[in-house]
């Protein structure tokens, strides 16, 4: 691990997919030996790189870009629309660790014409550039970020919806969805982003609780259903990495 830290600190850009890629566990980082220091150095590369892919697919809608193609949308977030979203009739949904460019809520708000989707994200300026994107694309009473810690959340601001959607790269997520267990109203359901391909860097769910849908078991049921063709069932293409880019 410290040699692909080397590596990639010597690179001039460093590469979202090339950091996915060397670091799979079911791939190339399946032989990696894990130091805590390395490993801090390699978390710190995927937030900066994670947050400047979000940023830029921000800044490409404002300048009138589309998000990206549909099959890459369909293909990222249908799992969770099928799974969660649909089978719920949501009105009220905080999204935390919303992002810059939130696709999945994009993706629901295009299907679902009665849901208000609130996000929260630590970073400012992922804020700032979700309000400007919201009010280009006719959708700022149906989106609205905000800057939060979600461990600051009230009970009674998690108490005011009837959903939670929480982004993979969030922690600490286990200690927030006890949390949300713990205050939300009866029936409120919360759905947990995974990338099991990306452990290290992405917080597996480990809470149980029947309000409570993490990604592995949404592609679970999703594999009853549907079968075993569509891509995102292969146990190393997690449900995650295929909408990471487009948060």
């Amino acid at each position: 691990m410290r040699e692909l830290v080397k590596r990639l600190a010597g690179l001039e850009h460093l590469d979202y997919t090339q950091l996915l890629i060397e670091t799979n566990v079911f791939g190339r980082g399946k032989n990696l030996r894990r130091d805590h220091s390395a490993l801090d150095a390699l978390r710190e590369m995927m937030s900066l790189v994670e947050s400047d892919c979000d940023y830029q697919a921000a800044r490409r809608v404002l300048q009138g870009e589309p998000l990206c193609s549909p099959e890459d949308m369909k293909v990222g977030c249908e799992l969770e629309w099928e799974t969660f979203f649909s089978r719920g009739r949501f009105e009220s949904l905080l999204y935390i660790g919303s992002g810059a460019c939130p696709a999945i809520a994009l993706f629901v708000l295009k299907r679902d014409s009665k849901i208000v989707i609130d996000g929260i994200d630590i970073a400012p300026e992922a804020t700032n550039l979700c309000l400007q994107l919201a009010a280009r694309m006719g959708l700022r009473e149906r989106l609205c970020p905000s800057t939060q810690d979600a461990l600051t959340l009230s009970p009674d601001q998690i108490k005011a919806y009837d959903s939670f959607f929480i982004s993979s790269a969030v922690r600490p997520k286990n200690e927030i969805i006890l949390r949300l267990l713990e205050h939300k109203r009866n029936g409120a359901k919360i759905y947990g982003r995974e990338d099991e391909s990306h452990p290290d860097f992405y917080e597996l769910v480990t809470v149980r609780h029947p309000d409570l849908l993490a990604a592995r078991e949404a592609r679970s049921i999703w594999l009853r259903e549907k079968g075993p063709r569509h891509p995102m069932l292969k146990p190393e293409v997690s449900c995650e990495t295929l909408t990471s880019v487009f948060g």
